[in-house]
């Protein structure tokens, strides 16, 4: 009896047997990993493996890597607590001189089986000063071993939702003189390299910038297939059809070959990779997408089923054909869904940021 095992991963970042690719991106990224004070913005869509390939160059590198996920933080005091907790437990040998550096930078602190928290009743007015606090002790920290240490800030454009427009000057100024740490600033927000790169921007020309793109189609479909006979299924000739439905993020492409490899599993052959896309768009991921639907203004859900039937959404059949007012009103509503991601621009075209929604506006929308 055959044993089959799912090799196909989207829930987290890839993991060693399962990233892929970035032959020319990952030996970059590892050589500035190994130097110190650089200052790096890694942008490109969501799911497109952005996280995968910073991870794997820290790990290839061979140095201290510290990660925190803004969009997961509240506050700035939440974030900081979160960069603490992520740096290195300290030897038994060590601890007692680094306290040292701990009472010199950090407020109000606490020690546990090497690592060191956050302490106390840390008031809103108090949150900037808590984040100072903790990169100055991480600068301090890798000064004492004298070796490159590296912080990521993962979905960096969440720092405006969490500290204003403003933010990004004010965390300049505190790590401009931090020459022991580099500093990785990651994005999905398409406005980022505009707020992080223009002229008036507060790290103009103070990054190196790196896009990540897709992964090269025929590789991808490729390497689907070696991954799914090595879970057990041996004839597995369906990775162009997934990396052609799936479209450019690595995310989806990923989610998609985990359903299809569990249909091919079951014995099934026809219609495969169509089964397995509306299996997740129209069925596992039905509650979401009913959600923000539900969430969308008339406006916005006149243009988006426009763009899933194919249509241009300020063209003046359109707007006849969908009720929209007027080609400014399509606009607005463009712009407005784009902001919230559920739209993106890739190489001038205007397309669904998820795939499997557009499928499913397509199928449930009018």
């Amino acid at each position: 009896m055959t044993t089959f095992a799912n090799p196909f991963f989207f829930e987290s970042p890839s993991g060693r047997w399962s990233f892929t690719d970035r032959e020319q991106l990952l030996p970059a990224l590892s050589a500035l990993l190994g130097q110190r004070g650089r200052r790096l913005l890694i942008y490109g869509r969501r799911r497109m493996g952005k996280t995968s390939l910073v991870q794997h160059a820290a790990a290839k590198a061979g140095h201290v890597f510290i990660y925190a996920d803004l969009s997961t933080a509240a506050s700035l005091t939440e974030f900081a607590a979160k960069l603490l907790s992520a740096a290195p437990k300290e030897s038994d040998k060590r601890l007692a001189s680094i306290l040292g550096l701990a009472h010199k930078h950090l407020k109000s602190f606490a020690v546990a089986a090497g690592k060191f928290t956050l302490s106390g009743e840390l008031r809103t007015e108090e949150a900037k000063q808590s984040l100072d606090q903790v990169l100055n002790y991480l600068n301090a920290r890798a000064e004492l071993d004298d070796a490159p240490w590296t912080v990521c800030l993962d979905e960096f454009q969440d720092i405006r939702t969490i500290d204003g427009d403003r933010a990004e000057w004010k965390l300049r100024g505190l790590i401009q003189d931090h020459r022991h740490l580099n500093y990785v600033f990651t994005g999905s927000d398409h406005r980022l390299l505009a707020w992080m790169t223009e002229p008036s921007a507060a790290f103009f020309k103070q990054l190196h910038q790196m896009e990540v793109g897709p992964i090269e189609a025929g590789h991808l479909a490729r390497w689907i297939e070696r991954r799914a006979n090595s879970g057990g299924v041996p004839d597995f000739p369906y990775g162009e059809a997934i990396v052609a439905l799936a479209g450019p993020c690595t995310g989806d492409v990923v989610r998609l070959a985990k359903v299809a490899f569990d249909l091919a599993a079951g014995g099934r052959t026809q219609d495969l990779v169509p089964t397995a896309f509306d299996a997740i768009a129209l069925v596992e991921l039905n509650s979401e997408f009913q959600a923000r639907w539900h969430g969308c203004p008339l406006t916005h859900r006149a243009v988006l089923r426009a763009l899933a039937a194919g249509l241009p959404p300020t063209a003046a059949k359109t707007l006849r054909q969908f009720g929209l007012y007027s080609a400014s009103t399509a606009q607005k509503a463009v712009e407005s869904l784009i902001e919230r991601q559920i739209l993106a621009r890739d190489a001038g075209a205007l397309i669904f940021d998820n795939p499997f929604f557009k499928r499913w506006v397509s199928f449930n929308g009018a």
